[in-house]
Formats: C-alpha cells, structure tokens, sequence
C-alpha cells in the first residue's frame, strides 16, 4: 500500500498519526508524507525543515514539501492544486490529514483543501492535531508496541517539544496522555483515532 499523509506543519503528521505510520512502515507499506509549511521566516524554516527531515528518516518516509509559508494556507485552488499533484504521483491507498475542525486556521484549510483534492482517494481518515476541538475518533489504531518510537519521532522536533501547553504537559506527555486515552475508548492500551471522511472496507 501507499500511505500519503499530510500536515500543515512540521510535526503535525508525527503528533497525529505517527504511530499508525510506524507500523504501517514496518509492515512493508510505503510511507510518504507532504508537509506544507516549514516556518514563519529563514531562521525558524531551517532548523523545522531539518528536524523533519530526521522524523521522516526515522519513519523510512519520503518527504516532499509545499513550499508555503507558516500561518498562510488559505483554502482554494493553490492549495487544492499542490495536494492534487501529491495524489495523481503517488496515487496513495490511504490518505491521512488532520481534522478541519482546529482552532488554528492553517489546518482548517488544509483539511478543506485536502478533501476537495481526494475526492477519488477511497480512503482518507483525519487525525487528531495538537489543536483539533471536537474530535470525535470512530477508527483506532492500536499502537502499544510502537508508542516509545512514536515519541522519538516527535522528539525528532526538538524545537518545539519543550512548549508546554495550558496544562503544563509538553507535546510528548500529551500524546502519551492522548494514547491512553484513546487506547481505554478502543479497549487497548495505546491507541491513535481517526474520524474516516471515506472508507472502503477490504471485503
């Protein structure tokens, strides 16, 4: 299978479904990923850039990238247009892009933009991102042999893995926090969620 998953930032693919991407790698599937931004200006687009450059050598990923600016995706035909040309080269199995409903604007259009340019893509799931609100997960993934490899991978991100949040936690005790969660809603231990726009079950 390909596997095409998306992000708007460096960082959110692994946060999301870093887990899922784990085993699917390990299971011999092919890993690519698409991350639109890379920072806000030279200095900050050079040391994301490189931090997801080693995230995406952990994964065995190819990474390609989008060539926009941090905090400047709009929803439109730019933006449709770079993912469109993502799927008709990769022509994935499963596309993978964070929920549209986010309190940060970059993700609601690209979530927007993305379903508008998989509307041929029979599978596409969203993740839970760092600022998703509402997210109502239906599909899990039990990812409780690979949870340690998927906080590597987010500590790959060094720069911005020592941001706490409000609730004093940085991003990799909330995605170990977001794993038990989710895990005990799946009846496992470790989990990742997704909320399926698109499903074809394999039958």
């Amino acid at each position: 299978m390909n596997l095409l998953a998306i992000g708007a930032h460096p960082d959110d693919i692994e946060y999301g479904c870093g887990g899922t991407l784990l085993k699917a790698a390990d299971a011999g599937h092919r890993i690519h990923l698409l991350v639109m931004t890379c920072g806000i200006d030279e200095a900050t687009a050079g040391v994301r850039q490189q931090e997801q450059e080693r995230a995406a050598d952990l994964l065995g990923a190819e990474l390609n990238w989008g060539g926009f600016r941090d905090t400047s995706l709009v929803y439109g035909r730019e933006l449709i247009t770079v993912v469109e040309s993502a799927v008709e080269r990769i022509e994935p199995d499963l596309v993978l892009v964070n929920s549209p409903e986010d309190s940060h604007q970059d993700h609601r259009a690209l979530a927007k933009s993305t379903s508008a340019a998989c509307r041929y893509v029979k599978n596409l799931l969203y993740y839970h991102d760092y600022t998703s609100i509402d997210f109502r997960g239906h599909t899990f993934v039990d990812i409780g042999e690979v949870l340690g490899r998927k906080v590597d991978l987010l500590s790959a991100h060094a720069s911005q893995t020592g941001k706490p949040n409000p609730a004093g936690l940085d991003m990799c005790a909330s995605v170990r926090a977001l794993a038990m969660y989710y895990g005990f809603v799946a009846k496992v231990r470790y989990a990742e969620a997704f909320d399926p726009l698109r499903v074809m079950l394999p039958l």
